[in-house]
């Protein structure tokens, strides 16, 4: 089960954590008269994680708390994600909690969403 910083946020429906690609600063610098190129590695950078999902609860009040509750974890602290299969994400922050859809009503109410968070090295 899914966890930011161990809260059980996103049981409530599915949703699905992609880790990007962690990337590295270069700098490459170019001499007259020579040939090729000298390239200096600046280091190890971020990484973009997205999630993508579907909030549910029972009442429109019991949805709109859980996404409140959610956009409380906007505040630019390091936390830790742990995806469906127990791989830990530490020192993530959310930059961008973004409902996709309005809430829906069908046997429950829901809504899509997505979560951009980015991973320290």
């Amino acid at each position: 089960m899914s966890s930011l910083d161990g809260q059980d946020l996103f049981s409530s429906g599915p949703h699905t954590i992609r880790p990007e690609s962690w990337q590295r600063s270069l700098d490459r610098r170019c001499f007259a008269g020579t040939d090729g190129e000298l390239v200096l590695d600046m280091g190890l950078r971020s990484r973009m994680i997205i999630q993508n999902g579907r909030l549910q609860a029972a009442t429109a009040n019991a949805l709109n708390t859980l996404i409140t509750q959610i956009e409380d974890y906007i505040d630019g602290q390091l936390y830790t994600l742990i995806d469906n299969h127990s791989r830990q994400y530490t020192q993530v922050l959310i930059e961008k909690f973004e409902p996709v859809t309005p809430a829906q009503r069908g046997r429950n109410f829901w809504c899509e969403y997505t979560i951009h968070y980015r991973q320290l090295p």
